[in-house]
């Protein structure tokens, strides 16, 4: 549907403004829940990383949180930018990621469980959010 007191988009769907980025902020809020994801993931890794410290962790707990950090941001700069085919990947993070914390909800106490439904929270709104991007 087109905002009547917005200027027409280009034949390229290009913001009028000139920015370079896609008009419309479903990039914009893909890309935010990408970056939300990414700042979960770098809050569970403080928490790892303290657990090494501590002796109870092993270190090599840390290697994929790091992975998935700088997987959601890079896909989050490249949705910002208007990749639509980032978007549908994006999508797809967003939804095996909450598929997991759905899994492992359950299957703890009740931190566990808070840590999992916040989690799922981010899913669900970076993964909608894709799919409005990807179908612009």
């Amino acid at each position: 549907m087109n905002n009547p007191y917005q200027p027409p988009l280009s034949h390229d769907h290009q913001d009028p403004r000139g920015s370079g980025r896609p008009h419309g902020s479903a990039f914009l809020l893909a890309a935010a829940g990408a970056w939300l994801a990414a700042a979960y993931w770098a809050a569970l890794t403080l928490l790892i990383t303290f657990g090494v410290a501590a002796g109870s962790v092993s270190p090599l707990q840390i290697i994929l949180p790091s992975f998935l950090i700088a997987l959601y941001v890079m896909r989050g700069v490249q949705v910002y930018k208007g990749n639509a085919s980032a978007a549908t990947s994006l999508m797809w993070l967003h939804g095996i990621g909450g598929a997991f914390a759905l899994m492992q909800m359950f299957s703890g106490t009740g931190a566990v469980f808070v840590l999992q439904a916040i989690k799922i929270a981010i899913h669900l709104f970076g993964g909608v959010m894709a799919y409005r991007a990807k179908a612009r």
